[in-house]
């Protein structure tokens, strides 16, 4: 086996630290769909616990690694209110899409600090208009 490996590509390990975070992230993703809610996923395809978040998503997914170069354009367009948002990445990414997604009417509906030595976190918000069951 070659020690070379292509930019990007997951290495045995990677996915494994990967499938612990994505494993317990994927709870909140699972509960939406059972309540019939759309999906949209944001992550990072530039680190492999959000990559790996993201491909156990279903749904409309956002890669940030895309969108810094748009400037936040897809998220910036407006998103369906009859969905829910779901992501993985770091702060630095997290707070200034939360300033624009609330100010699109979107609200925090959990955070929590994950990933090695707490560098991401994994949330979730819902719009304020959302019809609740």
């Amino acid at each position: 086996m070659s020690a070379e490996r292509s930019p990007g590509a997951l290495t045995r390990r990677d996915a494994l630290k990967a499938g612990a975070i994505a494993s317990a992230a994927l709870a909140a993703p699972v509960g939406a769909a059972v309540l019939g809610a759309r999906t949209i996923t944001v992550f990072d395809s530039r680190l492999p616990e959000s990559l790996a978040f993201a491909r156990s998503a279903s749904g409309t997914q956002v890669d940030l690694a895309s969108e810094h170069a748009m400037r936040f354009a897809t998220l910036r367009s407006g998103s369906p209110q009859k969905a829910r948002i779901e992501g993985l990445t770091r702060w630095s990414d997290f707070a200034p899409l939360r300033r624009e997604l609330e100010r699109q009417g979107w609200r925090i509906a959990a955070e929590a600090r994950t990933g090695k030595r707490g560098q991401l976190f994994r949330w979730s918000m819902i719009h304020r208009n959302s019809s609740r069951g």
